[in-house]
């Protein structure tokens, strides 16, 4: 039989194992430690990383936190079409998001940073990451999700996933 401390150290690896493995969209925590959110319906998508949201009733311009994906203008860049047709999947015009702020609420272009999560619990963010239409990007002090962000873009990385075989 295990010790306390032994069984405490081998619940704690796989809970590790479990969290690095789940890159697919997880869901953000719940319960106390849970950031402050609220919800905006999706009115236009921009391009990979950037969308036109309801936010109570106020029309905003919203990048999303802790990624990049290619352009699409003023000039397409590879996998940039790819990223933004992505985007418009997990995303359509009239969608209900829940959005959730970290420490900076907007960039120098006065767009708000969000994460993303679909109605299903679907992390948008890293879901763009995780299938290779986005690298993952840390814009200090905004880095709430960085660690699960890079460890996606590793394995979309490895498996050569969209962008990373493209282009």
């Amino acid at each position: 039989m295990l010790s306390p401390a032994s069984l405490s150290a081998a619940l704690t690896v796989a809970g590790l194992l479990l969290g690095l493995s789940s890159c697919g969209g997880a869901a953000p925590p719940i319960g106390e430690d849970a950031p402050a959110t609220s919800t905006g319906t999706v009115l236009s998508i921009t391009d990979g990383d950037t969308l036109r949201l309801d936010l109570d009733g106020e029309e905003l311009a919203v990048r999303l936190i802790g990624i990049d994906t290619p352009e699409v203008y003023p000039e397409v860049e590879c996998f940039g079409p790819e990223a933004e047709a992505l985007l418009a999947d997990l995303a359509p015009v009239g969608t209900l998001l829940r959005v959730e702020y970290d420490l900076d609420p907007r960039d120098p272009y006065d767009r708000e940073l969000l994460y993303l999560y679909t109605a299903d619990g679907t992390f948008v963010n890293l879901e763009l990451v995780a299938r290779g239409a986005a690298e993952a990007v840390l814009f200090e002090p905004n880095d709430r999700y960085w660690d699960e962000l890079r460890a996606a873009e590793r394995a979309a990385q490895d498996a050569r996933r969209g962008l990373w075989a493209q282009c």
